[in-house]
């Protein structure tokens, strides 16, 4: 266990000496940003004012309470926003985009416990902000600590015992990430408070199995789940049974069975939504269109709808089978959308109202790309590329954009074929595909011209040298934790005897799309560096277990004729979390760690954007300014 942070400690004092901080209430300066008050009080509008010159400036906030949080849209008008916070909530969360990035605060962000009326702050403000930092607060590159919230837990509960009730299971499972010895007598204590009473609900029930699976013991889920679910024939946990099956049945006939018990029984849900999901794309891949439309009309999210049609739609345009069938789908997908615009009110509670409409476009873009790929295929090229123009969006798909300078090439519209490539190209989202179109596009609008090649050579070095500019400011100096795991061969791998190499650590998984979709450019990273003694690649398997979990991944990487170094990624026992992903503060894969000759993290890389030529000049530029 740690002690107090100084940063925690320093609210503690504020909470302390709250009445006096409401009489000496001051604006504060964040950035370009600027609080009218420092101070935050139930139903007092607060003006939030930004003075910088980004015309794409936005923000919102999560109103809290306990561990949860409800984000809220911040609507500047001439540059000012106002808000006001109602009674329910413990504290809020700012989050204000400028230039493209979150404001991070040094990683603490901009978070304010809230005071009632009187000037009191409200008890569970700081464990609110603590869970905040360590759940959604990491999307906006704030930093966590389980031992913190969990000492700010402890505090709060001490001091308002109703709490606990609010926090419920999430109290243990916070408890079990910090201190595992500590959570297992605290669950233990909470599995006697429950069985004390005379009768237990189908909601002590859950809590049961969720203290169990925090446990990790199955064979107490098991046997508990068994037990409420003769209680509680129609219950929350015969439901789950029944899905789990569901997702466990491996014919079609087995999953139409469950399906037809579950919907009897429980009716459409959500998550019956997506089993219904899931039997349509069954049936559309055996031919069977009545099997699948049937399915299809059983979900009512127009959203879910419009992602059912997408996800058969593509592959058909890719392998260009069906195509009329999945044409008249992907259109459909389409207007399903922008019917679904018109009705925010429907929108998930962890989106803003921005932010949704924001979901529902970018989801439109990438569906517009498969209907106008379809077109394509189909000889219809002015609506191709009418629905590419669409798809491109704000331009940084390079794949997308490919496809788009290739359709104008083919409709002959060369002008602004030349136009867009070059635009794309130069901005560094274009490929090796794109230059080739791009080339015919301008020698067909230029016939003598002889500068094309220059063209490109001008692109290639703007590109080299903005790419590497920006990646000496990304530049980081942090010490690196040392670890020792197993390769596929059972042999020990020690991050230490590796010094004064660069080393790269790709954290990956066999389950992981984008992990898989990168592996074909980083297989040909591997093959330039191969006799590179300075250089190592290590492919770091983590968030997957199994008993046969080394068989699958080397299935896997025998099966793509990849030549990684493959490390397996152990798990911490008596608990969720692997080793050196851990330690690294891996949060999503795939994410490149890379570890320069003295030993310290300098890059970190994470997600893929598609691109295949840019993630191999990303890690030839990284590799050249290590080596230099």
């Amino acid at each position: 266990m740690k002690h107090l942070s100084t940063g925690l400690l320093l609210v503690v004092l504020l909470v302390l000496s709250c009445k006096k901080e409401v009489e000496k209430s001051n604006t504060l300066t964040m950035g370009d940003f600027e609080l009218s008050s420092d101070i935050v009080t139930h139903n007092k509008p607060i003006t939030i004012t930004y003075n910088g010159e980004d015309q794409d400036m936005e923000g919102f906030y999560y109103m809290l309470n306990g561990y949860k949080a409800y984000p809220q849209d911040l609507s500047f008008k001439n540059g000012k926003a106002t808000i006001s916070i109602p009674d329910s909530i413990t504290a809020i969360a700012l989050n204000l985009k400028v230039d493209g990035a979150y404001l991070d605060n040094d990683k603490k962000g901009y978070l304010f416990p809230v005071l009632d009326k009187d000037g009191n702050t409200i008890v569970g403000s700081k464990s609110s902000m603590e869970a905040y930092k360590s759940g959604n607060g990491q999307n906006y590159g704030l930093e966590g600590d389980a031992d913190v919230l969990v000492q700010t837990l402890d505090a709060d509960i001490a001091a308002n015992p109703e709490l606990k009730e609010l926090w419920g299971t999430r109290y243990l499972s916070s408890v079990m990430r910090s201190d595992n010895k500590k959570g297992k007598v605290l669950a233990n204590n909470m599995l006697a408070e429950i069985s004390s009473k005379q009768e237990l609900t189908e909601e002590d029930y859950i809590k049961i199995s969720t203290i169990y699976r925090n446990l990790r013991d199955s064979k107490g889920v098991d046997s508990i789940s068994e037990i409420a679910i003769s209680k509680f024939p129609k219950g929350k946990l015969k439901q789950q049974s029944l899905m789990n099956s569901f997702f466990d049945a491996e014919t079609l006939v087995e999953k139409e069975n469950i399906f037809k018990e579950i919907e009897t029984d429980f009716g459409m849900d959500s998550k019956l939504s997506y089993a219904a999901n899931s039997i349509a794309v069954l049936k559309f891949e055996e031919g069977d269109e009545a099997g699948f439309n049937l399915y299809a009309s059983k979900i009512t999210d127009p959203n879910d709808k419009a992602g059912l049609y997408n996800s058969v739609a593509w592959p058909a345009a890719e392998e260009g089978e069906n195509m009329e069938l999945a044409s008249q789908l992907s259109k459909a997908s389409l207007d399903l959308l922008m019917e679904a615009k018109k009705d925010v009110a429907n929108k998930p509670s962890y989106y803003t109202e921005n932010q949704y409409l924001t979901s529902i476009d970018n989801s439109y873009n990438m569906f517009a790309d498969t209907y106008a790929l379809l077109q394509y295929k189909l000889g219809n090229i002015k609506e191709a590329v009418k629905y590419q123009a669409k798809a491109v969006g704000d331009g940084k798909s390079s794949d997308v954009n490919d496809r788009y300078i290739e359709f104008l090439v083919a409709d002959k519209q060369y002008k602004l074929a030349a136009e867009k490539a070059n635009s794309f190209l130069s901005e560094g989202n274009g490929t090796s595909k794109m230059k080739e179109f791009y080339k015919t596009a301008y020698t067909s609008v230029n016939p003598d011209a002889t500068d094309f090649d220059a063209i490109i050579i001008g692109i290639d070095k703007a590109n080299h040298e903005r790419e590497l500019a920006e990646l000496k400011k990304s530049m980081l100096d942090e010490a690196a934790p040392q670890f020792v795991l197993k390769n596929l061969d059972g042999e020990n791998i020690s991050l230490g005897d590796l010094k004064g190499k660069t080393v790269i650590l790709d954290f990956w998984a066999t389950w992981c799309g984008p992990c898989k979709v990168s592996f074909p450019g980083m297989q040909q990273v591997v093959e330039k560096y191969k006799d590179d003694e300075s250089v190592v690649l290590l492919f770091v398997d983590t968030f997957e277990d199994g008993e046969n979990r080394e068989k699958k991944v080397a299935k896997f990487i025998k099966d793509n004729n990849y030549d990684f170094h493959v490390l397996i990624d152990e798990k911490v026992e008596d608990s969720n979390d692997y080793e050196v992903a851990k330690k690294y503060g891996i949060t999503g894969i795939p994410t490149k760690i890379i570890i320069g000759p003295t030993g310290k993290i300098n890059f970190r890389a994470v997600g893929f954007s598609g691109n295949t030529d840019k993630l191999k000049q990303e890690m030839d530029l990284m590799i050249d300014l290590l080596k230099s």
